[in-house]
């Protein structure tokens, strides 16, 4: 991909955006979202962006839960296989520094919809996209695709 970063992951923003590939493996995890949001693009002097198809890559993974919360209960478990599927939209997403991210999302669960906090604890990020919008653009109607 054309454009990348690899400090203050902080920046990145996942809220309202769905993933499109996943794939865990036991010291990494590769992440590709339909969409994000970046706060800024130091390193090419740009302000905020609306970016297209984006891909996250995660290396040296340390930790990993996977927390559900409905309102019956909230219980720590192993990652669904199937979790892409009943994914039905990112809600939020934080991080402590780079190297930790929890991403918030609603989830099928049990026939209804549940609260979801992944955690991941890693080495190494780096973000991958091909293209961007300014946030003037985005408001103007400009899509990334």
């Amino acid at each position: 991909m054309k454009f990348k970063i690899s400090e203050n992951i902080k920046r990145i923003e996942l809220h309202d955006s769905n993933i499109d590939f996943l794939e865990i493996n036991s010291d990494s995890i590769i992440i590709t979202f339909d969409w994000a949001k970046l706060e800024n693009y130091n390193e090419e002097n740009l302000d905020g962006l609306i970016l297209g198809k984006c891909k996250l890559e995660l290396s040296g993974i340390i930790k990993k839960t996977f927390e559900i919360i409905t309102d019956e209960e909230t219980k720590i478990t192993e990652f669904p296989k199937d979790f892409q599927s009943r994914l039905e939209i990112i809600g939020e997403n934080e991080s402590e520094n780079d190297n930790h991210l929890r991403i918030g999302s609603l989830m099928n669960y049990d026939e209804k919809l549940a609260w979801t906090n992944w955690n991941l604890n890693f080495n190494k990020f780096n973000f991958y996209w091909n293209n961007h919008v300014t946030f003037e653009e985005w408001k103007k109607g400009a899509i990334a695709e």
